[in-house]
C-alpha cells in the first residue's frame, strides 16, 4: 500500500534542473524575490519611521549648530539675554564700525588696519594667555576689559586687584553714584553691580565705589594708560543694558573712537602644550564620512539581509510507500529514545482507523472503540484495551511487538467488517 504525498512545503528558490521540478504551479510566482516596488510597499511603515527619525536627527543638529554661535556670552550677533547684539547694533547706528574678532590673530589684524581703534575684550573662559593679551592691548588706542580675571589684571593693570562682588540688589534705589571724573561714568550716573576691584596706587581712578572708606571697591576702574576695567558683565548684555545707566556707560566706553574691535577669545587662542590631541589630528571630514558610511551600511543590511520569500505549496508527482514512511518515523523515534511518543502515534493511528471501520464517530472515546472492537471480534474487552490503552511498553522490543499486534488487530477488524475485501 502506498501513500501519495499531495502537498509538501518547499522553499521558494527555484531549482537548477528542470527534471528535478517537473511540475510548477501558479503559486510559485508569489514566492519570487520581491521587486523594489513590492519591497517599499511591504516596508512602508519602517521606511517612513526611518525617514522621520533621520529628519529629527538632522533638525536637532541644525538647531544645535545654529544656536552654537549665540550661546557664547556677549556674542556680538546673539539676541539671547546674555548676548551683546543690542549694544553692538546701537553702536553701528551711531557710526561706529565694529570689527568682530574670534582669535588673537584677527584682533591683531583689525587693530593694525584701524590704528587708534577701541579694543573690547571679554575672556570668560580664560582662553587667552596673559602675554598675548599684553601684546594686543599695546596695539589698541583704548581698551575696555570686561570682567577680567587675576591673570588679565596682572598683565595690563598690576595696580588693580580683584575685590569680590558686593551683595546688592540690582534694582536698588540707593546705588552708588559715579563719584569720579570719568566722563562716561558721569554721563551714566549709575551702573550694574557685580565684580569689583581695589586700587593700590593713584595711577587709576575708581568709579561707583562702595564698601568701607579705608578699603573701597569699584565696579569701574580707569587707568592712566586708557584702559577701562568693567567688572559687571551685565553692563553690556541684552538683559541688563536698559537698567540703570548701563546703556550710557557701555555706549560711551565703546564708542569713543570710530572703530571698535570686539574680541571674544576662543579655543583657537589656547597655546598648544604637549603632543596634539586626537581631536586636533582628526580631519574635519572624518566624522561626516563615518556617519554616512554607517547609515549606508545600515541601509544595505536592511536591504540585502532579508530572508527568502514565503513558503509555497507545490504538488510533487511522487508516491512513498506507507511502510517506508512508518519505518522512517520509527527510526527517528528510536534515535531520540522517544518511546512514549512512538507508542502514542501507533495507538492513535490504529484507534482512528479501527473507529472508521466500525462506523463509530470520530469523537468516540478509546474505551468505546476498544469495547466495540472486542464485541465485533468476540474477544474480551480487556485484551483490546491493553493493546489500545492500558499496557505501556518498556523497551524497543515491546514497541515493535505492539506495532505488530496493532497491525494484526486492524487486519482482523477489516476481515470481520468486510469479509469479501471489497473496501480494502
Amino acid at each position: 500500500m502506498t501513500t501519495p504525498i499531495n502537498a509538501v512545503p518547499v522553499a521558494s528558490a527555484p531549482t537548477d534542473s528542470p527534471a528535478s521540478n517537473p511540475v510548477r504551479t501558479a503559486s510559485e510566482s508569489s514566492a519570487e524575490t520581491p521587486t523594489v516596488r513590492q519591497f517599499f510597499r511591504r516596508n512602508t511603515f519602517w521606511i517612513l519611521l526611518g525617514i522621520v527619525a533621520l529628519g529629527v536627527v538632522l533638525l536637532s543638529a541644525i538647531l544645535r549648530g545654529g544656536a552654537s554661535g549665540t550661546s557664547i556670552p556677549l556674542a556680538a550677533d546673539s539676541p539671547a539675554p546674555d548676548g551683546a547684539k543690542a549694544v553692538i547694533e546701537v553702536l553701528k547706528n551711531q557710526g561706529v564700525t565694529v570689527h568682530v574678532a574670534d582669535t588673537a590673530a584677527e584682533a591683531d589684524a583689525a587693530l593694525v588696519e584701524n590704528p587708534g581703534a577701541t579694543l573690547a575684550v571679554f575672556d570668560g573662559a580664560g582662553y587667552l594667555d596673559s602675554d598675548r593679551l599684553s601684546e594686543i592691548v599695546s596695539e589698541a588706542g583704548r581698551t575696555v576689559l570686561i570682567a577680567p580675571d587675576f591673570g588679565m589684571l596682572q598683565a595690563v593693570a598690576p595696580s588693580v586687584r580683584l575685590a569680590g562682588s558686593p551683595d546688592e540688589d540690582e534694582d536698588a534705589a540707593d546705588a552708588p553714584a559715579a563719584a569720579c571724573t570719568v566722563p562716561a561714568a558721569e554721563r551714566a550716573g549709575s551702573m550694574a553691580s557685580g565684580l569689583s576691584f581695589g586700587i593700590d596706587d593713584d595711577t587709576s581712578i575708581g568709579c561707583f565705589g562702595s564698601g568701607p572708606a579705608d578699603a573701597p571697591s569699584y565696579p569701574l576702574v580707569v587707568t592712566n594708560d586708557g584702559i577701562s576695567i568693567v567688572g559687571p558683565r551685565a553692563v553690556f548684555d541684552n538683559e541688563h543694558i536698559v537698567q540703570r545707566g548701563n546703556a550710557a556707560l557701555a555706549l560711551n566706553l565703546l564708542g569713543e573712537t570710530g572703530d571698535l574691535v570686539w574680541y571674544l577669545p576662543t579655543t583657537a587662542d589656547l597655546e598648544a602644550s604637549g603632543p596634539p590631541t586626537l581631536q586636533a589630528l582628526t580631519p574635519d571630514w572624518l566624522v561626516p564620512a563615518t556617519s554616512l558610511l554607517a547609515i549606508t551600511a545600515l541601509v544595505a543590511i536592511f536591504w540585502r539581509g532579508r530572508r527568502f520569500g514565503p513558503l509555497v505549496v507545490e504538488d510533487l508527482p511522487v508516491t512513498v510507500p506507507s511502510g517506508e514512511t512508518r519505518e522512517g518515523r520509527a527510526r527517528l523515534y528510536q534515535r531520540s529514545s522517544a518511546r512514549g511518543r512512538a507508542v502514542d502515534a501507533l495507538r492513535i493511528g490504529a484507534t482512528g482507523r479501527i473507529a472508521a471501520r466500525l462506523k463509530l464517530p470520530r469523537s468516540s472515546a478509546v474505551v468505546e472503540v476498544a469495547d466495540t472492537a472486542a464485541a465485533t471480534l468476540g474477544r474480551h474487552p480487556s485484551e483490546i484495551r491493553a493493546l489500545l490503552v492500558d499496557a505501556p511498553p518498556t523497551s524497543d522490543r515491546d514497541v515493535v511487538a505492539l506495532s505488530d499486534r496493532l497491525n494484526d488487530l486492524e487486519r482482523d477488524i477489516r476481515h470481520a467488517t468486510d469479509p469479501l475485501g471489497r473496501n480494502s
